[in-house]
């Protein structure tokens, strides 16, 4: 009977040593986080904030200067310059037709024009004679309109003549097909030695110096983009570029219902092709969105969270992110309302938060 009791008593003495220095070692680490908290942990709430609100679409960039050439003239093409994708300089030659009768026309038109010219100066200067010796009153009345009729006569067909030789010249230009815009061929419809009729597609190009972005506009959200006349092209992994300047279409699209907008891209913009698609988001309106802090937000692989503070807790939410707000702070989509704190060091909650094992911390 008293081994029994002496048993028990070194047992209950074991037992009660256990526990006592589990009391300390907690004492010391809840002691020790409470220090740790009130030093290093420090929150901010979630706030809700006027921002922007975008309505983004689908643009598709344009040229702004793209033509196609016809022929002015009937012939022969006796020259092709260039080729689909060659570039060309703005009044380089691409296509010549033949036309040596036009160019004789041309020759007769020059020649005329030289008489003319020299029976213009001939009436010009007996003219000029006549009337000097009519204020003197040495010559009649009607040899005075004689001489007056035939310097009229004279300066008509000197005009007529240089109209002929504007007209020729004219003629003979149209022989030679030149690029009105400096920029790249797309499509070449004529081969050489073929005969090109008036009015047949010769050459189409484009330029890639001007550049424009093309956007269909739901008419529900039409006014709105008019009121605020304000964009952004959205390129690349983060690339933005803002667009202040837009020309809305006056009627809407009788099958989709939607208005088109044309927004001028800056000159020579580098990165930005003809048929490519680009996001733009036109501004319209303000809405209340809840930001916290950018450096609040931890990512763990492919999980967004942060590290909540509340009644003493540190708990881990995940949340879903959106845009940034000059560099600082972040949207929240989704996880959290407005007056949750989180943790400004989400590396150091989540220290704490294991240390703690869920116990209350002071904050």
């Amino acid at each position: 009977m008293v081994g029994t009791v002496n048993i028990y008593t070194k047992t209950q003495q074991f037992k009660y040593l256990f526990v006592a220095s589990l009391f300390m070692v907690a004492t010391l680490l809840t002691a020790n986080l409470g220090h740790s908290g009130k030093a290093t942990l420090k929150t901010q709430p979630a706030t809700n904030k006027n921002y922007l609100s975008e309505l983004v679409l689908d643009g598709v960039v344009e040229a702004v200067n793209r033509a196609t050439m016809t022929a002015e003239v009937a012939g022969q093409v006796v020259a092709v310059n260039f080729d689909v994708n060659d570039y060309v300089e703005k009044g380089q030659i691409l296509i010549e037709i033949k036309g040596k009768k036009r160019k004789a026309n041309l020759s007769v038109a020059k020649s005329a024009l030289l008489e003319a010219q020299a029976g213009y100066k001939q009436a010009k200067g007996e003219y000029s004679r006549h009337v000097k010796l009519f204020e003197k009153k040495l010559i009649a009345a009607k040899k005075m309109e004689q001489i007056k009729a035939a310097f009229t006569t004279a300066k008509a067909r000197f005009t007529a003549a240089k109209a002929q030789v504007d007209s020729a010249s004219e003629t003979v230009a149209n022989n030679i097909v030149r690029a009105p815009f400096s920029g790249y061929v797309l499509e070449r419809f004529v081969h050489l030695g073929e005969t090109a009729q008036i009015g047949q597609p010769l050459f189409s190009g484009m330029s890639l110096a001007s550049l424009r972005l093309f956007v269909k506009v739901p008419q529900q959200s039409i006014i709105r983009v008019k009121r605020f006349n304000k964009a952004r092209a959205i390129f690349g992994d983060s690339e933005e570029l803002s667009l202040n300047k837009m020309t809305v279409f006056p009627y809407a699209d009788e099958k989709t219902h939607s208005f088109g907008v044309r927004l001028p891209l800056p000159k020579n913009l580098k990165g930005f092709f003809p048929g490519m698609i680009v996001k733009v988001a036109f501004k319209v309106g303000y809405k209340k969105r809840l930001f916290i802090p950018v450096e609040s937000v931890i990512h763990r692989s492919e999980v967004t969270g942060v590290y909540s503070v509340e009644n003493g807790r540190i708990n881990f939410r995940r949340v879903l992110v959106g845009r940034e707000l000059d560099g600082e702070m972040v949207e929240v989509l989704s996880g959290l309302i407005e007056g949750e704190h989180v943790a400004l060091d989400p590396v150091k909650a989540g220290q704490v938060r294991l240390q703690s094992l869920d116990k209350k911390i002071t904050l």
